[in-house]
This record gives C-alpha cells, structure tokens and sequence, in this order.
C-alpha cells in the first residue's frame, strides 16, 4: 500500500492529523487550479477549502487515491463554473468562456499540470539544503552566475551541484517522465 493511499485510509478512519497533512498538500493546488477559472483570489481559496471540506465530510465514501483527486478537481472545476455563471458578465464573454473551460482537453491538461506539480515539489524538496536552492533558483529563471553570486560559491560548484541534482531528480520521477512531456 502506497503512502498516498495509507493517508487515504486514515483520514477515512477520522484521523484528522492525516487530513491536515493532505489538506496541506492540496489546498495550494487546488487555489492555484481554481485560479485557471477565476480571477479572485479571496474566491479561488474559498473554493479550495469548500472543496476539502467536502472531502472530509464525504471521506467514508472513499478508499482509492484516484478516487479522491477525481472528486477534487471535479469539485473544484464545478465549483468555479458555477461561480461564472452566476457573475455579471456578458451574455458573448460568459458563452465563450465558459465553453472553453469545460472542454475535457482543458480540464486533463490542468489536472496533469498540477499533479506534475506536486510531483517535481515534492521530489525537490527532498534534494539536499544546497541542491534544493539551486534547483529552486534555476526553476526561477536565474543562471549558473547568479547562482553562484547569491549563494557565495563557484560557478563550477552551482554547476556541479545542479548537474547531481538533476541525476537525483531523474532518478525519483522516473516512474512520472511521462507527465513531463504534457506540461
């Protein structure tokens, strides 16, 4: 049984320690999702946290990781369209976008970004202290120079230190290369 789906079986026992550890992993994700569809953020988190809630008040209903990040996206995609349609926009803006947003195309990519996402943080974060700032100041659009002026240290060793990194990386998404290729 898989991490993710040992955290699925606890938070349906109630284990609110569980849920907190998940919520944490998910409620940026879903802002940031919800952001794709609306414009406010006060609403995108709204809807992140409506969408969790959700969740934990149906978790019972619930024994597959799959199962449960169908039900959040959805949630979410749902939840955001029916803001749309209740806000006053145009009759022509609202039609076009909103046939857009629904089209399953969109939908998987956005859901494949965001747990490609979480994926690519994840694996960064488990980099060692020196290796992690790199990786995080390179995804930052800063080069090898930067680097090694903001961290103190030779270009030799940002590019050392970046070059073993990437190896880590590889190594830990090998099983998930594949959604690199959607983003």
């Amino acid at each position: 049984m898989s991490i993710k789906q040992d955290i699925v079986s606890n938070i349906k026992r109630g284990d609110l320690y569980a849920f907190k550890e998940f919520f944490d992993d998910y409620y940026i994700m879903l802002c940031v999702f919800a952001a794709r569809y609306l414009k406010d953020d006060e609403q995108c988190k709204d809807v992140a946290q409506e969408t969790l809630t959700g969740y934990w008040e149906r978790r019972e209903d619930f024994d597959d990781i799959y199962k449960v990040k169908g039900y959040l996206y959805t949630v979410t995609r749902n939840h955001c369209l029916n803001i749309l349609r209740h806000e006053k926009v145009s009759l022509n803006y609202r039609k076009m976008y909103e046939e857009e947003l629904e089209s399953e195309r969109v939908f998987e990519e956005q859901v494949i970004e965001q747990e490609t996402y979480l994926l690519v943080r994840n694996a960064v974060d488990k980099l060692p202290p020196q290796m992690r700032k790199i990786i995080r100041y390179s995804l930052d659009g800063m080069s090898n120079p930067q680097i090694a002026k903001e961290m103190g240290i030779g270009e030799g060793s940002v590019k050392s230190l970046k070059q073993t990194a990437y190896r880590k990386l590889r190594a830990q998404l090998k099983g998930h290369f594949y959604l690199l290729l959607f983003i």
